[in-house]
């Protein structure tokens, strides 16, 4: 492990490490702890991680850090879980996880967040196999997570809680027990989920108890559900999502209920449950097929029986491509009000009228 002025750092390493950093960087390789550069780094800090893969969990509670791989590939930099549990405030109460961003001042009885951490980046990395999640933020502000892969993470493969102000962009999330990619319990979440892919997850984007979210340009396939904004019953809602310009192709896997879904899940494309003033436009929805209360292209329900939250209300669904999904293009179980159906082309809707 070597702390370098940034000049120096940018002319030893090669690849999307060696980019201009600002403020002081650490460069790791594979047989060095990350965990040890973290905790001499000050906020500003850039770790580079180069080359290899590291068997090793991070938890990340300064301001200001950069963690940049060589790349989200398996010729970049390779996140796997250690041989042994970390014993760690993160692993303890989220399970051992690849890259966790947590506040700095929390109750980790209630979960209660008391100072956010902020500005924290993480870039460049393939992260797989952990029992919890890939890359995990809890607490944050202005957390951003680019260029990053999460495969085959016991939980959530890229995700957020109790945080604001999130950029996740340009990263892969496949096959993840539970979300590719989650935005949860932030009532004002001022998030972007945008140009990232999600396959063969439970669910490839997740919304829920969240509002002030942007879902936009995703490819979304092989999932249990493609996209989905819940009211799970929280105070609060969910809502005032805009999911645009996404393409979300034959999400048909099946996902059996579970504690944490109450339901068997399948062929889902875009469903609203519960979301109030959420606008779904100029999407692709196709080929999503199931007969369970998710499965259709686009399908706004409410969620009163299932969570006990909210009807769907002041929603907006316009301009939306959506074909040869079953049992209908479009659905809406005919509760709320102020719900729009505009210039959508699809074959078939529940109630009929619903396509142009």
């Amino acid at each position: 492990m070597s702390m370098l002025p940034a000049a120096a750092a940018s002319a030893a390493e090669s690849g999307p490490a060696a980019a201009a950093h600002a403020g002081p960087v650490i460069v790791v390789g594979p047989n060095q702890s990350i965990q040890r550069a973290v905790n001499r780094a000050h906020p500003g800090t850039t770790i580079v991680l180069k080359k290899g893969v590291y068997h090793q969990a991070v938890m990340i509670r300064k301001n200001r850090i950069t963690l940049r791989g060589a790349g989200n590939s398996l010729r970049g930099t390779v996140l796997r879980p250690p041989r042994h549990r970390p014993r760690t405030l993160c692993s303890s109460n989220f399970g051992v996880t690849g890259v966790c961003v947590l506040a700095l001042k929390l109750d980790p009885e209630t979960g209660a967040v008391f100072q956010r951490v902020r500005g924290v980046t993480v870039t460049g990395i393939y992260v797989a196999g952990f029992p919890g999640n890939g890359v995990f933020g809890y607490g944050t502000n202005g957390l951003t997570v680019t260029r990053v892969s999460a495969y085959h993470d016991g939980d959530y493969g890229i995700s957020r809680f109790m945080s604001t102000h999130t950029v996740f962009t340009h990263d892969i999330a496949v096959g993840n027990d539970e979300a590719g990619f989650y935005v949860g319990d932030s009532p004002l979440a001022d998030t972007v989920v945008r140009y990232d892919i999600a396959e063969g997850n439970e669910f490839g984007i997740f919304v829920r108890h969240a509002r002030h979210v942007t879902v936009s340009h995703n490819l979304v396939t092989g999932n249990c559900q493609g996209i989905l904004v819940l009211d799970d019953g929280q105070r609060g809602g969910a809502g005032n999502a805009f999911v645009a310009h996404n393409s979300v192709i034959r999400n048909n896997k099946f996902c059996p209920k579970h504690g944490d879904t109450p339901i068997n899940v399948k062929g889902g494309g875009i469903l609203l449950l519960g979301a109030t003033h959420t606008v779904v436009k100029d999407n692709t929805v196709r080929g999503n097929h199931g007969r369970q209360l998710n499965s259709g292209g686009i399908v706004v329900a409410s969620a009163a029986k299932l969570t006990k939250g909210a009807n769907p209300s002041h929603d907006t669904i316009v301009g939306n491509r959506a074909f040869l999904n079953r049992p209908a293009d479009l659905i809406w179980d005919g509760t709320g009000v102020g719900n729009r159906f505009v210039r959508n082309h699809c074959g078939k809707s529940i109630p009929r009228g619903l396509c142009h």
